[in-house]
């Protein structure tokens, strides 16, 4: 019978499926406009035709990256190669970038530490919000700043559970239901990729500055690179999602991209500090068999490549910024954020394997 019902339902789903292509052979020549960026001609930089040629027939294949929207590569701080597969109007429309919002979490940090409001990512936090929201429990005392933005808090809040539980179930008190959890190890102990960590983050930014992640980003990161048309997601609280809640243009989205890679300076002015730059997009912690398959490493809310000697933000559904220092390279992918990774193929080696002929060209 199951089989039977199985069966029925796969009918009915293929039934609804468009014989019509879902992807564009879009032109992937960017259009010259007044938002700071300068398009060049990728030869200018002897950036092969004939391998971004290879990238965009894998980018708009119906077959591989179905969530994919934009690709944008950025060298040198040129705006190269822009290609939207799904729609043109995607390259002015705002989309969710999921967890791409942690690394921008970090920027935000470094600002928040260079204007002196936090000393030591060893600070616990039990020393820097209400000492009411934690329970009685002396080990959850002992979270720092640092074990949150290494993913090491020992909370045990698994990301299949979270927003539904903060969304949907509204706790009264969020930061209290989170730290409330169960701890999985001690505090420091063992890496667990999760987005408890980076909202308590959020919610201690705005308890020690009195302003939140949000009003960070337009006051000191967005207004400096000209980003205004953004939406930031927040908890029924109001405080800003600190794992996933950015909203963001492909072309924005490659403004902060470019800001890292030019050791936090964008047209030449110091938005984040270089040293936090350079800390969090090195090694900061040993991820276990997280990132051994792969060989990726992490450091604050940056996913390390050491095999290209690069690193990246990643977000869920295949939303990407890639960045390689020693090639002067940004690259950028949007995607539509809401799929199993694993099911579409868009992780991050996934991504890898899409931009591999660039790289090692």
């Amino acid at each position: 019978m199951r089989q039977i019902l199985l069966l029925s339902l796969l009918l009915i789903v293929s039934s609804c499926v468009p014989d019509d292509s879902f992807k564009i052979n879009s032109d992937y020549v960017p259009e010259q406009l007044s938002d700071g960026w300068e398009v060049t001609s990728p030869d200018s930089f002897g950036i092969s035709a004939s391998v971004l040629e290879e990238i965009n027939a894998h980018i708009i294949s119906e077959d591989e990256f179905f969530n994919a929207k934009s690709l944008l590569i950025i060298k040198e701080g040129h705006l190269v190669f822009e290609s939207y597969v799904r729609d043109p109007a995607d390259r002015d429309r705002y989309g969710h970038v999921q967890s791409a919002t942690k690394s921008i979490n970090s920027l935000i940090t470094g600002i928040v530490f260079s204007e002196g409001y936090l000393d030591s990512l060893d600070q616990k936090l039990y020393n820097l919000i209400p000492h009411d929201k934690f329970p009685a429990n002396d080990d959850k005392k002992n979270i720092t700043l640092r074990h949150l933005m290494t993913m090491k808090s020992g909370l045990n809040f698994d990301n299949d559970d979270f927003s539904m539980e903060i969304y949907v179930g509204k706790p009264e008190d969020p930061i209290r239901y989170i730290l409330n959890k169960d701890l999985y190890d001690q505090p420091g102990e063992s890496f667990y990729y999760r987005d408890c960590d980076p909202h308590l983050l959020s919610y201690t930014i705005g308890y020690v500055t009195g302003k939140s992640l949000e009003d960070w980003a337009v006051q000191r990161l967005f207004s400096p690179l000209g980003i205004s048309d953004y939406y930031w997601d927040s908890d029924p609280t109001g405080t800003s999602m600190g794992g996933h809640g950015v909203h963001v243009r492909p072309r924005d989205l490659a403004k902060i991209g470019q800001l890292v890679l030019d050791n936090g300076k964008w047209n030449g002015i110091q938005v984040v500090d270089s040293t936090w730059i350079a800390q969090s997009t090195s090694l900061q912690t040993d991820m276990g068999d997280w990132g051994e398959e792969n060989g990726w490493e992490y450091g604050h809310y940056w996913w390390l490549i050491p095999e290209w000697n690069a690193f990246a933000a990643w977000g869920h559904g295949g939303n990407f910024i890639f960045i390689k220092p020693d090639q002067e390279l940004v690259i950028i992918m949007t995607a539509l954020p809401d799929t199993n990774d694993e099911m579409v193929g868009t992780t991050l080696d996934k991504f890898q394997e899409l931009i591999r002929p660039l790289i090692e060209s």
